[in-house]
């Protein structure tokens, strides 16, 4: 008995198929315009010089065309269709650079132009020459080609090293008799369902078999060669992403520009490194085309070189990319290891990468490389740093899994199911945080012929938001709405919002407030659906009624970003926005220069279109910390027919140094699988981020799910390791904060201020704002000119704070011990000896939500605790009467000092402050007791401890109604219409009578008619989505205004 490897395990059950996606490490997936190679290499049919037949190959039980090359093996190449389209019109029609697939013929072609018979596929590719016509380019639908191949320079970018066809004279060109100048051939197919796509080759001899998967390419990664990278060395990073395997012959290669504008190119370079498609019009950005060509978060490239990193050239490229117009001057390529293998790396076959650490890089700070949302830091230095996800829990800056499990949305059982915010049939599981703008009341969609039509013209498109959790705008085209066969330039709708509430949303910086306002949008069911895939010229403007004659302009076609974008809304925008009056119109202009044909458009449609258009604001506004933001999740099926799907969210957590950040919004994620946000305070209890999703229940009506988290804030500490101080001698800070992790796959670094203007130089903070300060003696370790001697502070010093690795939340600096610092004045230089070392770490929010400041010394011996105070429960319900319940409050006080009582401090709902003591044991341990009864009030009860002058933790708990289960039923019963209002309010009746409301007899009304409102609260409450004591409050209102009668 023996083992067989893999690969030879393959080869024996496929002994003569061989097929170029084949690949255990993307599970055999293929996506996009991919050209697939499939090669048949049979001795039995191996002969150049004498006619042999032609292999029987299938393809989802269609013919796939198979040729002889001068080797004796047999060739085919196929595409998808649809991406081949798309692809080829990113190229002019006689470019050949690019992803130029050639010329386009439909499958009734008559088999007298080429030889051969194409009638199984949907479509094929054949090099572009002089001797045909009725071809077509791009996404133009196919016609019959005729006339005769002629020998002509192969424009055909895509299969650039095809083997030559066998053209031997005593048989058929390619055994079969294809013309030899329609080789290479690209036959297509439909794969737009998505799933398996199975190869046979028949021998007559038992079928050989290979199945690969048409979907989105799992397994992506990005990893570097080390972990952190001294000055001048090469940084080696490698892409594995078989979806860049665009050519099955060639090894390709990839250009992205990381400056401005972003940009993606696809052999700009050969693998070689001599120019390809740089130097010509052929040097075409694809960047707006990825979605379209069937890339997800993949495809494009983004470094921040910070002060670490340089660009250079290397035998891959050279140091810029031009098309004759543009000069991109910061450019990263990748080429292939080898061809099909899908591994795509930036260092050349001398070990010369095109990214460099700089010379004089500092110590311990970052640069990042980032590839399908998977950031990684090139960190300098000598010290380690490792990269993972972290631990899955809620603090900010790490990753946390996100579960729904529906089988109504695995729709696909041969296919992974996503559930995409562009698919009409998919839920979105949405997460809401304050009051963001979006479509949720918007109507009244039109679309126009012509980008030039005034907007009172215009035809109508039925539109609804069945939806309010996502908030999704669905336009309905389909031809059961009266619209069919037209095409379109622009599209505007009444977004159901009012000049006052953008005003009431956007933070206007030029009358004081201060933070960034946001755009973002999704209209990626009109680039799939109805035809839109070029976003070049595309305006997104707001009207303040349909005759404004000065619209506002919030994205213009130089900042859109492709069918999906989440862009910064101008300042100026802001303030012409703060002039308006009326209801806001929103208009989306696809021809904003009026030079080119209709864009979209509307035919025979049978789905629908989902849009997605909000407003964020982050910052503050009128001296209230705000953040509104909506944030969809696009969770992914874990296998076929598994009905779970998955995905993660992250936050960052606002300090006073990215509080108002454009960058760290920028890094936002509100429509992915990984959701990342932003939040500038706690949101705990009532105020805890939800989750929502809007599920079909078994019995057809729609029920809210939801999953309610608290997102609290954490106080920090900052020790040091070194108990002597010595002159010269290393002194090592360590800060804890779980707050200062902003994000879960970088390592995080807080640099020193080092501009000799600033009041807060040498502390480690930025624009004015301190996070950590050292202090020796008392005075702040400062740069200081003595009689024209300079002398360093803490930034002289190297210090940065460095996070210990990715997602933990401990930093550490290091800086030497002084022997000379500067006095308080400035104006003489005096020795530390003798004096105490501090370091004062301003934390923007502590455990309690506050401001604070945690010392060294202060807390050094208070820093750490058993445990933190416990409660055996943070909520409950008020007792029945006569009655009473306990909350027990426990843990235990590290280092206290003996004979000292702890202090309590209960701070009731309605501000009342009680003030206790409890003993401590030996041990340090303490329990005490709060009892409840039915007198007591409802609401939100704080509780503070200290011991010997220093705060020691903060907890609190909630007291509520205790409401029966009944009356959860009826609510539920009666906002399905299963009772009256009637038997509604009779059933309250026992709710007064137990004193849950309170009746104050302020009149009454000679109807009993419950406004609608409270319906929609009934039904949000049963399904809680609002708590007891808001559903009560709108009880006690149907008492006061006498509908309830008492």
């Amino acid at each position: 008995m023996f083992l067989i490897p893999t690969m030879q395990a393959e080869a024996a059950s496929n002994p003569n198929l061989f097929v170029s996606v084949e690949n255990s490490q993307f599970n055999n997936h293929f996506s996009g315009s991919m050209v697939i190679e499939v090669v048949i290499r049979d001795p039995n049919i191996h002969d150049t010089g004498e006619g042999k037949g032609e292999p029987d190959v299938t393809l989802n039980g269609n013919s796939l065309r198979m040729v002889q090359s001068t080797d004796g093996n047999w060739y085919a190449y196929f595409a998808n269709v649809d991406k081949a389209k798309i692809a080829d019109s990113t190229q002019s029609a006689t470019s050949g650079k690019g992803l130029d697939f050639g010329v386009f013929c439909s499958r009734d072609t008559a088999s007298s132009v080429f030889g051969i018979s194409l009638s199984e596929t949907d479509g094929f590719a054949v090099p572009r020459n002089t001797g045909l016509t009725g071809f077509t380019n791009g996404d133009a639908s196919f016609n019959q080609c005729t006339g005769t191949p002629t020998s002509s320079t192969n424009l055909n970018n895509v299969v650039r090293s095809a083997k030559s066809i066998n053209t031997s004279q005593n048989i058929p060109s390619g055994q079969i008799g294809l013309n030899s100048d329609a080789w290479p051939l690209i036959q297509l197919y439909d794969f737009s369902t998505g799933g398996n796509v199975i190869i046979q080759y028949n021998p007559g001899s038992g079928t050989q078999t290979v199945t690969l998967q048409y979907d989105e390419i799992p397994n992506i990664s990005t990893t570097l060669d080390r972990t952190n990278y001294p000055p001048n060395s090469q940084v080696f990073a490698t892409i594995k992403d078989i979806q860049l395997n665009q050519d099955p012959t060639s090894r390709d290669s990839w250009t992205f520009n990381i400056g401005t504008p972003q940009a993606v190119f696809y052999e700009a370079f050969t693998e070689s490194g001599t120019n390809a498609a740089n130097g010509s019009v052929g040097l075409t950005n694809i960047i707006s085309k990825l979605s379209s060509l069937g890339f997800e978060k993949n495809g494009k490239l983004s470094m921040n070189l910070g002060t670490v990193a340089q660009l250079q050239a290397n035998g891959y490229q050279t140091a810029t990319a031009t098309d004759g117009t543009t000069t991109f001057t910061q450019i990263v390529t990748f080429v292939e290891s080898e061809p099909n293998t899908g591994i795509f790396e930036n260092f050349d076959f001398s070990d010369l990468s095109n990214v460099q650490i700089l010379s004089n890089a500092p110590r311990g700070q970052s640069a990042s490389i980032e590839y399908n949302l998977q950031s990684l830091s090139i960190v300098s230095g000598l010290s380690d740093a490792s990269i993972s996800s972290g631990t899955p829990q809620y603090v900010s800056g790490q990753k946390v899994p996100i579960t729904i499990t529906d089988p109504d949305q695995n729709i696909n059982p041969g296919g992974r199911d996503k559930l995409d915010v562009f698919r009409s049939s998919a839920l979105i599981p949405s997460l809401t945080i304050g009051t963001p703008a979006t479509l949720q009341n918007a109507g009244s969609v039109k679309i126009y012929s012509l980008s030039t039509d005034v907007l009172t013209g215009g035809t109508s498109i039925t539109s609804s938001v069945p939806d309010t959790n996502s908030d999704r705008l669905i336009l309905d085209t389909r031809p059961s709405t009266g619209i069919v066969n037209q095409s379109f330039e622009k599209i505007s709708l009444n977004t159901g919002l009012s000049a006052v509430d953008l005003q009431n949303l956007l933070i206007k910086i030029s009358s004081g407030d201060q933070g960034t306002n946001w755009i973002n949008y999704d209209l990626r069911s009109i680039q799939n659906r109805l035809g839109i895939t070029d976003y070049t010229d595309t305006k997104i403007s707001l009207y303040f009624g349909l005759t404004d004659v000065t619209p506002i302009t919030l994205i213009n076609s130089s900042n859109m970003t492709g069918a999906q974008g989440f862009v910064q809304m101008p300042n100026a925008a802001v303030n012409l926005i703060a002039a308006k009056s009326g209801t806001v119109f929103l208009v989306i202009n696809f021809d904003a220069s009026n030079n080119s044909v209709a864009q979209g458009s509307i035919s025979s449609e049978i789905d629908t279109q989902p849009i997605v258009f909000d407003l964020f604001s982050f910052g503050n506004k009128n001296n209230k910390d705000i953040t509104n933001g909506i944030y969809r999740f696009e969770l992914q099926e874990t296998a076929l027919n598994s009905a779970i799907f998955t995905g993660t969210m992250e936050y960052t957590m606002a300090n006073q140094l990215n509080q108002f950040d454009a960058n760290v919004i920028a890094a936002l994620r509100p429509i992915s699988e990984d959701i990342k946000f932003f939040v500038n305070q706690r949101l705990i209890d009532e105020n805890g981020i939800n989750i929502a999703y809007s599920d079909v229940a078994k019995v057809g009506t729609t029920t809210g799910v939801s999953s309610k988290t608290d997102i609290r804030t954490q106080s920090g500490t900052v020790t040091t390791a070194s108990n002597v101080l010595r002159f010269g001698h290393p002194v090592t800070i360590t800060l804890k904060d779980p707050d200062l992790n902003l994000k879960s796959d970088d390592v995080d670094i807080y640099l020193v201020n080092n501009d000799p203007n600033s009041p807060n130089v040498d502390t480690v903070g930025k624009d004015g704002n301190i996070l950590l300060e050292i202090l020796i003696k008392d005075i702040r370790y400062k740069r200081c000119t003595v009689n024209g001697v300079e002398y360093g502070g803490l930034a002289s010093s190297g210090f940065t704070l460095v996070e210990t690795g990715p997602s933990t939340g401990v930093f550490e600096g290091v800086f030497k011990m002084p022997s000379q610092i500067c006095d308080k004045s400035g104006t003489t230089v005096i020795s530390p000896a003798g004096g105490s070392l501090d370091a004062k770490y301003h934390d923007s929010k502590d455990i309690s939500g506050n401001s604070n400041i945690f010392s060294l010394l202060r807390d050094k011996s208070n820093s750490a605790f058993s445990n933190s105070p416990q409660l055996n429960t943070n909520k409950i319900k008020i007792p029945s009467s006569g009655n009473s319940e306990e909350i027990i409050l426990s843990g235990n006080v590290a280092n206290h000092k003996k004979g000292i009582p702890l202090a309590i401090t209960l701070t009731h709902p309605d501000g009342f402050v009680q003030n206790f003591v409890a003993v401590l044991s030996n041990s340090g341990s303490y329990r005490a007791a709060f009892s409840i009864n039915e007198n007591s009030q409802l609401g939100v009860y704080k509780i503070q401890l200290s011991h010997n002058g220093y705060n020691i933790g903060l907890s609190s708990f909630t007291v509520s109604q205790n409401i029966p289960d009944w009356v959860k039923d009826n609510a539920r019963r009666w906002s399905s219409a299963s009772i009256s209002d009637s038997e509604f309010i009779d059933g309250l009746k026992q709710m007064i009578e137990d004193r849950i409301i309170v009746s104050t007899k302020e009149g009454s009304i000679s109807e009993r008619v419950i406004p609608d409102w409270v319906k929609n609260n009934a039904r949000w409450w049963s399904n809680n989505q609002i708590s007891d004591d808001d559903f009560i409050k709108s009880l006690q209102y149907l008492v006061k205004k006498g509908i309830i009668l008492v």
